[in-house]
Formats: C-alpha cells, structure tokens, sequence
C-alpha cells in the first residue's frame, strides 16, 4: 500500500452486468464490478486502445491489463445502495451463420441475469501521476474519450466525481476493524477473520483480480461485500484509513 492520494468518483446506471466466469447459457452478474472490468472502464475514459488482434497491440500502446495491474495501481470498490437483481431475456443472433439475416429462425433468447440501478464507489490509486491527473480531470469535467460502461456496451455508465484525498496506511496489531469496501478475503488473518453482524446480507464470490495482455486470468480471490452496503468487520493486518470516510482495502 504504497499510494497516498486516492481519486474518488461513483459509477452508477440503470443494468450493469459483470458476468461470472463459471456460467454458460444463462449468464449470472457478480453483485459488484471486478478489479478487471474497472480496470477497463478507466481504460475507456482515458482512450487507451485496444489489441489490434489477439495479444497482439500497436506500437508503443501498453495494455490496460498491465497499465492497472495490482504493481502499479490500487482500486476499491464500495456498494453505494442495496444489491437489487432482475434477469431479462435478450434475443441474441447467430453471427456465425450471418450477420444480416436477422429472421426469427436466426435469433437465440438468452436470460441474462442483471443488477438493478447498479451504483458503487471507486477509490483509486496510480503510480503514474500524469495519468492519474488526466483520469482526475477527464472524470471531474465528463471528458470520456470512449463511453464507459457496466459490463456490457448497452449499460452505459454515468461517472461523477466524487473528491480527492489524502490516505493514510495504519498498520494494526490484526483487531477487528470497520472496513467500508469490499473485502478481498486473502487478506484477512486470525480467527475469527470476519466479525458478521445478525441480519444482515453477506456475498462472497470467486472473481478476477488480474489479467495479463492476452487476457487471460492470473488470480482469482474471493470477495465479500455486503449487499445492503453496510461496513464489513473484519481483521486484517493492515488497511488504508481517510479522514472523514473511513476505512477501505483494495482488492
């Protein structure tokens, strides 16, 4: 936890859809965006391009994977309101037969299962300070270089920012501490790890957490959030606290 000065901007929509990697024909979202998809939101907003093939990327362009990789950048996620899902059928085409045939005969209905009115605060840190103040500025001032968006292209993404703000690493002796982020469960210690409060609604998933330029999926953690959006308890050795918000943990 090396980074102190931490950009802070909510994301929010009306779908999101952060599909799970174990599903198949009827796809299921995680309740949060991943460390990845965020990673490629900034990208977005910051107008970095893409592969020209697969694995394959034009001179002098670094990937996003590698530019937001757990080395150079810190990123939080905090759930903002209740974790509300619908699934919603979507008539799919077959592009393998043709793409311009769009008859009945051509068309698959696939239920997609979707987070409702999605709305999530990101706490982000950089190594790369020029960057940092570009993505601060273009997030402050709506100067998105390719529409952001939540999962998939027809969920796009309002992004508001929120302020700055100096964080300061506190390195406990492994108590219990309130932690307002999402909590990627590697880093918890001791016994019990987790402090969990009578009714109230825990999640926790498998999700991607690094990839490499071919996007392939370096590390899987498990993440736990709680789907109402209250503080999690938990023990962990050491977290990033700010003044007047709380504390957070970067996945």
């Amino acid at each position: 936890m090396k980074y102190k000065e931490l950009l802070i901007f909510d994301i929010m929509g009306e779908y999101g859809h952060f599909r799970k990697y174990n599903t198949t024909t009827s796809p299921l979202t995680y309740s949060i965006p991943t460390r990845t998809a965020i990673a490629g939101m900034l990208g977005a907003i910051l107008g970095m391009e893409r592969e020209t093939s697969d694995g394959h990327y034009a001179e002098g362009i670094e990937p996003v994977q590698e530019f937001f990789s757990k080395e150079r950048s810190g990123i939080a996620v905090q759930v903002m309101q209740p974790v509300k899902k619908e699934n919603i059928g979507f008539n799919l085409i077959n592009t393998k037969i043709s793409f311009y045939d769009l008859t009945r005969a051509r068309h698959t209905q696939t239920e997609f299962e979707l987070v409702k009115d999605p709305h999530y605060r990101i706490y982000l840190a950089m190594d790369d300070t020029a960057k940092f103040e570009e993505l601060s500025e273009r997030i402050q001032h709506r100067r998105h270089h390719f529409t952001p968006y939540l999962g998939l292209a027809q969920f796009t993404a309002r992004v508001d920012f929120v302020q700055r703000a100096t964080a300061r690493v506190v390195t406990s002796n492994s108590e219990i501490v309130e932690i307002i982020t999402a909590v990627n469960l590697s880093k918890v210690v001791g016994e019990p790890p987790i402090d969990f409060q009578k009714e109230w609604f825990y999640s926790a998933n498998n999700m991607p957490v690094a990839m490499n330029r071919e996007r392939e999926v370096l590390e899987y953690s498990e993440i736990l959030i709680e789907k109402n959006g209250n503080p999690l308890h938990a023990r962990v050795p050491e977290y990033l606290t700010l003044d007047g918000i709380g504390n957070i943990l970067f996945l």
